[in-house]
């Protein structure tokens, strides 16, 4: 007798664990599922598979979960989730052949089922896709297939989609690309149909950043993104709404990436964009864009005002740019301008070699307004002084201020016209003109 109670007690007891056990469980079947108003069988095979399944006994769990798939697909939409993991145990147990192409075949109906009875149809088709990506990458069919229905969980989900959807969406068309089944303008139109997606998305969740990073990095390893295309992409959005600043910040990174920036289109967003919002820093990127171009009225402009800027400036900063404006000007032919502002720079930073050279490039350019020939050639005195000074000042620029110096000396006046002149080698001498500068009388002979 105590035997028999015992035997119960143990029975209780390992019932009682059990039971525990499933009301810890995530997989919990609830009355409905067992109680169905129909009568059937659904609720029983339910609570059969799921006992095995959650002790990963999928071989066991398979026969009662196939039963619900084929006769009570609406039992529940748990029964294709854990449909999918057992599925994917079987065919990764499988060897190549056809045994395995079946399950995979199974795999692809258990998400269609899915979609027949619970809807949901964006969401399903994005991970059916993975699927066949996961198992069937090899053939190209099954790729456009998985594409097509990439592209139609993106339509359907939008802001929605999973980042798995999206980076396999642009992963697919990169490989049908290759295939030349879909050209570059459709890998660029998918391009831009995800990042209006992760543009929206922006800001939520550092997941988005990371996904924008691995899609452009593998568009922009293809070379995917043609100036020209970019141009039938933006056109039409900058004619259409110019003032929205985040379509002109998106505009101005996708040619930059792509290395469009000589493109006109870039070239408009960013006057633009620097309208909407001026700056230092955005004046100085625009002077060197148009020094690209070879426009030198746009770049000088813009190249003045990031040096008057009000904002804090660090002095070596405003001393390189006004250094940039000198040689702007000099090349638009203003020698005057150039001469200031090479003075400017050297005001900033008065140890800047490159400006002292900028500034002998000025003076003798400037050198024709200070009347014959005589005082023309007084220019090269100045000139040579800077040459001089910032090859002391930037050892790296002796070679250059030696060269320099030997054009200067070919140009210096000889002792005759020194004598002619009243003037002694060796002597101070006043250069006028914009130039103002105090130099030694020097020979050419």
């Amino acid at each position: 007798m105590k035997t028999v109670k015992m035997h119960r007690i143990l029975i209780l007891s390992a019932l009682f664990i059990v039971i525990q056990q499933m009301g810890f469980s995530q997989e919990i079947i609830t009355a409905d599922e067992f109680n169905r108003p129909d009568g059937d069988n659904s609720g029983k095979l339910l609570s059969t598979y799921r006992e095995f399944f959650k002790w990963d006994q999928y071989d066991l769990a398979l026969e009662s979960w196939t039963n619900l798939f084929n006769n009570y697909p609406d039992a529940s939409e748990k029964l294709y989730v854990d449909g999918v993991t057992m599925y994917r145990h079987f065919i990764e147990g499988t060897p190549e052949g056809q045994a395995r192409e079946n399950k995979i075949d199974t795999l692809m109906l258990i998400y269609d089922q899915r979609i027949t009875h619970f809807g949901g149809e964006g969401n399903v088709l994005g991970r059916k896709a993975n699927e066949l990506l996961r198992y069937r990458s090899s053939d190209k069919e099954q790729v456009q297939a998985a594409y097509g229905m990439l592209k139609k969980s993106l339509e359907l989900e939008g802001t929605d989609s999973r980042d798995a959807v999206m980076l396999n969406f642009i992963s697919a068309g990169l490989i049908l690309n290759q295939a030349e089944m879909i050209d570059n303008t459709q890998v660029m139109e998918d391009y831009f149909r995800v990042s209006d997606i992760l543009d929206q998305l922006e800001g939520s969740s550092s997941r988005w950043q990371r996904t924008r990073a691995s899609i452009d990095e593998m568009v922009m390893k293809e070379n995917i993104l043609s100036c020209d295309g970019l141009d039938m992409h933006f056109g039409p959005k900058f004619e259409e709404n110019g003032e929205d600043q985040d379509l002109l910040e998106k505009l101005i990174n996708s040619y930059t990436s792509a290395g469009c920036t000589k493109s006109d289109l870039y070239a408009s967003a960013s006057e633009k964009l620097y309208e909407l919002d001026p700056g230092p820093e955005s004046a100085h990127n625009l002077a060197m864009l148009f020094v690209g171009r070879n426009d030198l009225e746009k770049a000088a402009f813009y190249q003045g005002m990031a040096v008057e800027a009000t904002e804090a400036l660090p002095d070596e900063t405003r001393a390189e740019w006004f250094y940039e404006l000198s040689v702007i000007s000099l090349a638009k032919g203003d020698h005057c301008e150039a001469v200031y502002f090479a003075r400017e720079a050297i005001a900033y930073k008065n140890d800047y070699g490159k400006a002292h050279m900028a500034l002998g490039d000025a003076f003798i350019s400037s050198r024709t307004q200070l009347g014959d020939e005589f005082q023309q050639q007084t220019a090269y005195w100045a000139a040579a002084d800077m040459y001089q000074l910032a090859a002391r000042l930037d050892p790296s620029l002796s070679e250059e201020s030696a060269q320099k110096l030997d054009i200067c000396k070919a140009h210096f006046p000889g002792a005759e016209d020194i004598f002619f002149h009243d003037l002694k080698i060796g002597g101070s001498f006043p250069v006028g003109g914009c130039i103002q500068h105090n130099t030694t009388v020097r020979s050419g002979n």
